[in-house]
């Protein structure tokens, strides 16, 4: 995907399909019987966090249970149901309907339902389709409430009779029902506590922000790396490419995989409607990218149109897009340059004491190499790049040529000639990143500031590390800035 496939005016894209009429989203119903939450085949068998593995793939009958709204086990009724919204107390766990983000406020009315709280989910979704009118999954949820008390329940979202022979509403309802449950995903498999991505091997002090990307729930989760190291500060649905993800050609609407960096950030306007309220964009195709023959250029991580809140889980040209305030505070939190973002189709989450076991072999590759690097043994440097990748520096680079040098001894001038020989310049590293990913093979990306200790020169540079019969090697090496 290029900048200007994301950036083309509406008018000037063939619609991905066409739109329905606002008053057409009345056309649903959801299902409210008992104590039902959302109980549409599609919610079918979604795991809640603690879930056994028997529970797991038995289908969820009657209640969701929610992570952070699991009922005692000897609470056997529903909860008394409040008169108006008003009558909430402010600590009250079924507040978060009425105030917060606009998921927050849309998963509290599933809470709401859940808990049989119809009415007062109702009037929760009245107040959120007022305030965020451009929010169309909170909508349809607003529309099949009110059909469910009316009466008419055919299922979650489910096309009437009016609409049954567009294909375009089909299409439309199917996209927000997949967002839905997305959503839903994202509420009830929460990251296990204490566990942080297997990709985030090693994070310098100096940079305090990642983020990863996982395609398959449509997520985008962002963490702070502080003096007790990761910490998931908050996750957010995401929309990537209506053909998926892997993306190896330009225009092929797919999202790439694999580790990148931000490394520019557009204000809103600068790139056009499509982008919303901004752009942060992606170093792609990056060294390992180019190595691998994948084209395309201007991935970004941007906002959404200000006629909508959200896109389908699959309905960008290959960029990861979000919600415009979501992506505003993104991007008033992480810098560019230095912040990784890692797209993959799942993300492995691992404690910390694993993750160290699990990484000390590749932390020991990239030592060794380092050690090699400030000695003279080119060849043993060598050794650890596939043919044709090893860069022409040499193992110690010299320090910078000297020039002679000027003496005055009992008044006479004197010139003193430089070494034959310079001086080598001795090496040190510092900030140094290690993130991994599986592609066909075991990938690490190495980025790490080399100094000149005599020359004070300051390099970063960036590796590509693959994994091949058992051993490391460097397929791509280059420097960042």
């Amino acid at each position: 995907m290029t900048m200007e496939d994301d950036a083309l005016p509406a008018s000037s894209k063939t619609p991905r399909r066409p739109r329905w009429p606002r008053t057409a989203v009345a056309v649903g119903s959801l299902v409210v019987a008992g104590a039902g939450l959302l109980a549409s085949t599609e919610l079918h068998g979604i795991p809640t966090p603690h879930a056994t593995a028997e529970a797991a793939r038995a289908p969820i009958g009657a209640v969701i249970a929610l992570a952070d709204d699991t009922a005692p086990a000897h609470r056997t009724h529903a909860l008394p149901e409040p008169a108006t919204a008003a009558s909430l107390p402010q600590d009250s766990p079924l507040a978060g309907a009425f105030k917060g983000s606009p998921e927050s406020r849309l998963i509290g009315i599933y809470q709401l339902i859940g808990r049989q709280q119809a009415e007062l989910a109702l009037d929760a979704a009245a107040s959120l389709t007022h305030d965020v009118p451009g929010f169309r999954l909170a909508q349809l949820v607003y529309a099949d409430l009110l059909s469910a008390r009316g009466g008419a329940t055919p299922g979650f979202g489910a096309a009437g009779p009016a609409a049954a022979a567009s294909a375009g509403v089909v299409a439309e309802l199917a996209d927000l029902r997949e967002e839905a449950v997305q959503r839903l995903r994202a509420l009830q498999e929460r990251p296990p506590e204490g566990r942080v991505p297997a990709e985030f091997v090693v994070l310098p002090k100096a940079v305090h922000h990642a983020i990863a990307v996982d395609t398959t729930r449509s997520r985008l989760y962002l963490f702070e790396n502080g003096p007790k190291g990761m910490r998931l500060v908050s996750d957010h649905y995401v929309s990537v490419g209506k053909q998926g993800v892997d993306k190896t050609v330009e225009g092929d609407q797919r999202t790439p995989l694999g580790v990148y960096f931000v490394s520019d950030r557009v204000g809103q306007g600068s790139l056009g409607e499509a982008f919303g309220a901004g752009a942060m964009q992606l170093n792609y195709p990056n060294l390992f990218d180019q190595l691998h023959g994948r084209t395309g250029s201007g991935i970004y991580v941007h906002g959404v149109p200000f006629s909508t809140y959200s896109r389908p889980p699959k309905d960008s040209d290959g960029c990861v897009t979000l919600a415009n305030d979501e992506l505003v505070t993104l991007m008033n939190t992480v810098p560019i340059h230095d912040t990784p973002v890692i797209i993959t189709r799942r993300i492995h989450w691992v404690a910390s004491d694993a993750q160290r076991l699990q990484h000390a072999e590749i932390l020991d590759a990239v030592d060794r190499w380092q050690a090699v690097r400030t000695g003279d043994d080119v060849a043993a440097l060598d050794a650890f790049y596939v043919p044709g990748a090893a860069p022409e520096t040499p193992a110690a680079p010299p320090a910078p040529p000297s020039q002679p040098t000027v003496t005055w001894v009992h008044g006479k001038r004197r010139i003193v000639a430089p070494p034959a020989v310079p001086p080598k310049d001795p090496v040190a590293f510092d900030n140094l990143s290690v993130m991994t990913w599986s592609d066909d093979k075991e990938t690490m990306v190495v980025t790490f500031n080399e100094r000149g200790t005599r020359s004070h020169r300051e390099t970063t540079l960036r590796q590509y590390w693959e994994r091949d019969a058992g051993r490391w090697k460097i397929v791509a090496e280059g420097t960042v800035r």
